[in-house]
């Protein structure tokens, strides 16, 4: 698969979810309610979906372009990575 074949698939899947009220983060993959994220649709087509708490802790550009929508996502402050214990 490539990468418009993803992105095809997410929207088929997305839009599946969101007649059921819910959503996938494009971000952090978290499946949350349509309440708990923002989403961009498209001449009726969902485009892209994200958290609040992803939205809360990023700079989300989203904008028209030639091509479609360019939507770039910058994290507003450093990113600590821990590592956890295996059993």
């Amino acid at each position: 698969m490539n990468g418009a074949d993803l992105q095809r698939a997410w929207v088929r899947q997305a839009e599946l979810d969101a007649e059921r009220g819910m959503i996938e983060c494009r971000m952090c993959k978290a499946r949350v309610g349509l309440d708990q994220a923002i989403t961009l649709w498209r001449n009726g087509t969902l485009v892209f979906a994200v958290c609040d708490g992803c939205a809360a802790d990023h700079e989300i550009l989203m904008r028209p372009t030639e091509a479609g929508i360019e939507i770039r996502g910058r994290a507003r402050h450093p990113v600590v990575i821990t590592g956890g214990r295996r059993p």
